[in-house]
């Protein structure tokens, strides 16, 4: 059973046969419509930006295509994203984009570019989604500690990467002359907690919000495997883990605080579909969980390639298990 494990992990089949579920899973789960189509398409292209990202990045240190096999299983899984899900999808492109150009920025001689265009994703994505706005610290933390490419240019380019997005942002609100209205509800997105107060926290035992559990469960197992294994990869594999690993936690806590308030802004009363994380309404719900999706593939792709022992052979078959429950669970549909 383990050299099973082994060979479907390291497996240059895995990438196309995941595809294929994933085409089935949509197809089955969701009326097939324009938007649907278009979103199976995304999610496609970026399965496939993702494969050549990681290999760039050299995030598994055998040839495995795992890393974009395990993100697109998720998404297909996951059927609240199918329906509606184009801008979702550009949404987590453009975290694709921060996170593999704040990685790339250790390579070559001028770090202030990758910087910049890491930094201008992550403006970008928070002109939609404020709350994203919490990983720029960590990202600077990475920067100095993990990437080691904080430098006065880096500093500027992380200044011009915010700049160019709200500044377009400002004026298109200037012209319609809603700025204070629309800074106000900005600054409220980027402090969510500060309302918090409800009684909505019943809503993480809902079977709605239980749904990714498994997703949350395992990406920790290959976390702890990465902190006690760290020492067989490479020092710049670690630092890219390491530079992840800053963001996940953050995304956690997002995804957990947009499940359990509602579109008013309030909290979520009851374990039905007043919860926004699985009966998204907007690309803005989707953009969370899709982030956190693709930040999780990594660890969960290291840690089904590299880990040994009757418990990793356990814990790989438990998380099939998991994708198929989910598979088989559409809520809201």
């Amino acid at each position: 059973m383990s050299s099973l494990k082994h060979q479907i992990t390291v497996s240059v089949a895995m990438l196309p046969v995941s595809m294929a579920i994933a085409v089935l899973l949509w197809l089955l789960q969701v009326p097939v419509t324009p938007e649907s189509a278009a979103g199976l398409l995304s999610a496609l292209i970026l399965t496939v930006a993702f494969r050549w990202l990681s290999n760039a990045l050299q995030l598994i240190r055998v040839r495995s295509w795992a890393v974009s096999s395990v993100f697109i299983l998720l998404v297909a899984v996951t059927a609240p994203l199918h329906g509606w899900s184009v801008g979702a999808m550009g949404l987590c492109a453009l975290y694709m984009v921060h996170g593999g150009a704040l990685i790339f920025a250790t390579e070559g001689s001028q770090p202030q570019t990758g910087v910049f265009i890491s930094v201008l994703a992550l403006a970008c994505i928070a002109v939609i989604v404020p709350q994203v706005m919490w990983l720029l610290p960590l990202n600077i933390v990475a920067m100095m500690l993990a990437l080691r490419v904080w430098t006065g240019r880096t500093l500027a380019a992380v200044f011009l990467g915010l700049l160019l997005p709200f500044e377009a942002w400002a004026a298109w609100h200037l012209m319609r002359d809603t700025l204070p209205e629309a800074a106000a509800a900005f600054m409220g997105d980027i402090v969510p907690f500060s309302s918090f107060g409800g009684t909505g926290v019943e809503n993480l035992l809902s079977p709605y919000f239980l749904l990714l559990a498994p997703v949350i469960l395992f990406t920790v197992f290959g976390i702890v495997h990465f902190l006690r294994t760290s020492l067989d990869d490479k020092i710049s594999t670690r630092m890219r883990y390491t530079t992840l690993l800053l963001e996940w936690p953050v995304l956690v806590a997002l995804f957990v605080w947009q499940g359990i308030r509602t579109p008013d802004g309030g909290l979520a009363q009851d374990a039905g579909c007043s919860s926004r994380l699985f009966c998204p309404q907007t690309e803005t719900d989707g953009g969370l969980c899709l982030f956190l999706l693709l930040c999780s593939s990594p660890f969960l792709a290291r840690y089904f390639v590299f880990s040994r022992g009757w418990q990793a052979n356990v814990a790989f078959w438990l998380f099939v298990l998991s994708l198929l429950t989910m598979s088989v669970y559409p809520c809201c549909f």
